[in-house]
């Protein structure tokens, strides 16, 4: 493959390294890549970061007095950058192409949030992120350009509406592989319906973000992906001291490629992740969704939530695994996937892992994949809902229980605006 894609002809920066390229190289053929990239087409992603263009700009709007913004070449030595090139390998194909990086350091609690500009098309250079031991962070990430309509109806009762729906769907739930709800790939596979990175090779807009937080340092990611026509792969990989806080919501309204890496490392004592995420994948959408969260010091602590909602033919994949280290003792992690398929056409595939060497643990991991509630799409109807609106309040209820964060209510409305389009007629 690499040979077939250009990858030779890549120069490494020397905050990468020869051997660090070489790696992302062979990576690209290994087992992992074709694992972990099972239900994407990796061949074809790599191959339009190579025809993209750069993305030029600073890595934060108007960033506060209190966080100091360089290149990785205005700095004395290139800079630490720990990048799992085996798992991770597009992140050194970005690192080789941008040649150089950002450093932002974070060292007193900001008077505002941190702002990342709303991603273009092209390959952005990567953003390194330190935050000082006892800061507290927000951090903002979103499309300028997201669609919104003014209001939505009745937030107040839709959490009635989804409880009533989903205490039917715990008792009548579909099996997570049986086949009227999961259409299985082969892993070579590439939908016809999908348009990742196809007919529009070069508009692939990319991120790679590597978090360090200090000792009790706390930080609040919210990133909402709303404009559903771009096609993206980003990359969050964070690691965390003793006592350290990450809490990250996302929400995705996809309707072309996009994929979401997130890595979390929880090294030190204490350390806490949390994630609240909610996507709706319409018409030919290509949503992958990949988790992995590393247990490495005792007392760890992570919480992942995802709701997501797949309609027409688009193909939703989310993988979750957690992994606990031998020395992780009083390790404590939940993760919970919840799926529904809108239309007989959505494939949607699910997989949470557990890895676990350490007797010393509570770990619980659940992924469900179904429909809407016959039972409640009833009750609706029999208080006159037409049925096209009653299957909207039934998922907007179901998204909205996954909705977190500054971006939740903006969410919400692009939420109901794309599945008006997707129930009307």
């Amino acid at each position: 493959m690499a040979g077939e894609i250009g990858l030779e002809a890549l120069q490494a920066p020397a905050w990468l390294g020869d051997a660090g390229l070489a790696r992302c190289r062979r990576a690209l053929t290994g087992k992992l890549a074709r694992e972990t990239w099972k239900y994407s087409p990796l061949g074809k992603v790599t191959q339009a970061l190579l025809d993209a263009p750069m993305a030029r700009g600073s890595p934060l709007v108007d960033a506060p007095e209190q966080v100091r913004v360089r290149r990785f070449t205005a700095l004395p030595s290139p800079p630490e950058c720990r990048i799992n090139l085996h798992r991770y390998p597009l992140a050194g194909i970005v690192a080789a192409l941008a040649g150089d990086g950002w450093l932002a350091e974070v060292a007193e609690t900001p008077d505002r949030p941190l702002r990342l500009p709303a991603a273009t098309p092209g390959v952005a250079a990567p953003l390194l992120l330190r935050v000082g031991a006892g800061c507290r962070v927000e951090i903002e990430e979103t499309d300028a350009g997201a669609s919104t309509i003014a209001d939505v109806s009745g937030p107040q009762r839709l959490g009635e509406v989804v409880d009533r729906a989903t205490r039917g769907r715990r008792s009548n739930k579909a099996p997570v592989n049986s086949p009227q709800v999961l259409a299985a790939r082969a892993p070579e596979a590439e939908s016809e319906g999908t348009s990742a990175t196809h007919d529009n090779q070069g508009t692939l807009a990319t991120r790679v973000v590597l978090l360090f937080l200090a000792q009790t340092a706390e930080v609040r990611w919210s990133r909402a992906d709303l404009a559903p026509a771009r096609e993206g792969w980003s990359l969050l990989a964070a690691e965390l001291d003793e006592d350290a806080s990450l809490t990250f919501n996302h929400q995705s309204l996809a309707a072309a490629f996009q994929r979401l890496d997130v890595s979390v490392a929880l090294h030190g004592a204490g350390a806490r992740f949390g994630s609240t995420g909610a996507a709706l994948a319409s018409a030919g959408a290509q949503l992958d969704l990949q988790y992995v969260i590393e247990h490495i010091g005792h007392r760890t602590v992570s919480r992942v939530k995802q709701h997501n909602l797949a309609s027409g033919k688009a193909r939703c994949t989310f993988n979750g695994r957690i992994h606990i280290h031998p020395h992780a003792s009083g390790a404590d992690a939940d993760l919970s996937n919840r799926n529904l398929a809108l239309s007989a056409n959505a494939d949607i595939n699910t997989k949470p892992e557990l890895e676990i060497y350490n007797d010393d643990v509570r770990c619980a991991h659940g992924a469900t994949v179904g429909r809407l509630d016959d039972d409640a799409l009833f009750y609706l109807q029999s208080r006159g809902l037409p049925t096209a609106a009653a299957q909207r309040l039934l998922s907007i209820g179901f998204l909205r229980d996954g909705l977190s964060g500054p971006f939740a209510e903006q969410a919400a409305n692009s939420f109901l605006q794309q599945l008006s389009a997707a129930t009307s007629g």
